[in-house]
């Protein structure tokens, strides 16, 4: 059976919160309001044993959400600008907390990590990246958030292993892409929880220290289930920026479904 290829266009998270009271206030309101309605470029591929591969592309400088999906579609990949949450789920107050927002997926407005029988998820971040990014201190910021465990490992220690997630991070030199980091992740059938997750860097942009830690924060913020936030005070802001860290809305958002 083949694979079949759909995309998952969504409305806009920050304009349906709005909508429905719960969009950020004061100075972190202008933030939001800078950011484009189609900021998220994702793909979603349905695969032939029923599980959905999302992946979520991050611009790079000067490059524009719509002009990355262009980027993709020549390359012959089936990707669009847009955001990645249904207008009926965004408008819950579940999504979002603050200027934080969860990525979801068209049946729940949190896709979770499973317990595997521990007293949380744990996921072991396996560290295939080069020296320059700053994955381990990435991870180490996650961690603090509580009722999901974030560890790093390296890639000669490798993944523990069960009840452990094993999420790998590569980095490569993968050419003017327009993008800087792409997180994939593999939901069940039923849309409700993880199965799997891969994280790559791109080195052709090079960057900052800071620039490098704001797209590993970045991306390892989406395997853990966040969308973009929509302040520029998180490092899970559409665009790349110096931010090397979350915000206080992010760990809060998380520490609301585990």
């Amino acid at each position: 059976m083949r694979i079949k290829q759909r995309l998952f266009v969504t409305a806009a998270v920050a304009i349906a919160a709005a909508a429905a009271g719960l969009g950020p206030v004061g100075a972190n309101a202008a933030n939001a309001a800078d950011v484009p309605v189609d900021a998220a470029v994702t793909s979603v591929v349905q695969n032939a044993d029923g599980t959905i591969t999302e992946t979520s592309y991050t611009p790079a400088p000067g490059v524009s959400p719509a002009d990355l999906a262009q980027r993709l579609r020549s390359r012959g990949l089936n990707a669009k600008a847009g955001t990645q949450a249904t207008a009926s789920l965004a408008a819950a107050s579940a999504c979002s907390k603050g200027t934080a927002r969860t990525w979801p997926s068209s049946a729940t407005c949190f896709v979770r990590w499973s317990y595997n029988g521990a007293v949380r998820p744990v996921i072991d971040f396996v560290d295939g990246s080069g020296a320059s990014w700053p994955v381990g201190r990435s991870v180490t910021k996650w961690n603090q958030t509580s009722g999901i465990d974030s560890i790093y490992r390296t890639s000669t220690a490798g993944c523990d292993g069960a009840p452990a997630h094993c999420v790998h991070v590569y980095s490569y030199n993968y050419g003017d892409t327009g993008w800087t980091g792409n997180t994939s992740r593999t939901l069940n059938s039923a849309q409700t929880y993880y199965t799997q997750a891969v994280t790559e860097l791109n080195d052709y942009y090079g960057g900052t220290e800071a620039q490098k830690w704001n797209t590993a924060c970045h991306e390892l913020g989406h395997v853990l289930g966040l969308d973009h936030n929509t302040s520029t005070t998180s490092c899970l802001y559409y665009a790349r920026t110096s931010q090397q860290y979350p915000n206080s809305d992010d760990y809060s958002l998380l520490e609301s479904y585990y």
